[in-house]
């Protein structure tokens, strides 16, 4: 299934991979959010929980990754410094941005965001 992910005016195509806590978030869609940009990523918390299987758990990220911190119910989607990514814990991918992460590194503090099925 694929997603658009809306954050400011760029938009963002990510293809969810199937997992529990990827599906629950395609039922709960739309979703709104507030998402922060740093120098790695787009992170926003949601308003709810997705289940995640301690087996999804995994330190670190690929960049392109849309991943859920279940500590905090942060979801994030990364664009930068995959190769140092792994002192990051607590990581659950929900899927992969399929289009260019390029106009994301040109954002700068919070952003509305929206995540929707895409058509």
């Amino acid at each position: 299934m694929q997603l658009e992910l809306r954050i400011g005016e760029i938009v963002v195509p990510v293809e969810l991979n199937g997992s529990a806590a990827a599906c629950t978030l395609a039922e709960r869609l739309p979703q709104a959010l507030s998402m922060s940009t740093s120098s790695v990523g787009c992170c926003g918390q949601l308003s709810f929980s997705l289940p995640c299987d301690a087996a999804d758990v995994h330190p670190g990220w690929s960049d392109g990754d849309l991943n859920y911190k279940p500590e905090g119910d942060w979801l994030a989607l990364f664009f930068d410094d995959e190769r140092n990514s792994a002192r990051y814990g607590g990581q659950v991918t929900l899927g992969h941005a399929a289009g260019s992460l390029d106009a994301l590194r040109k954002l700068s503090g919070t952003n509305d965001a929206s995540i929707t099925i895409q058509a």
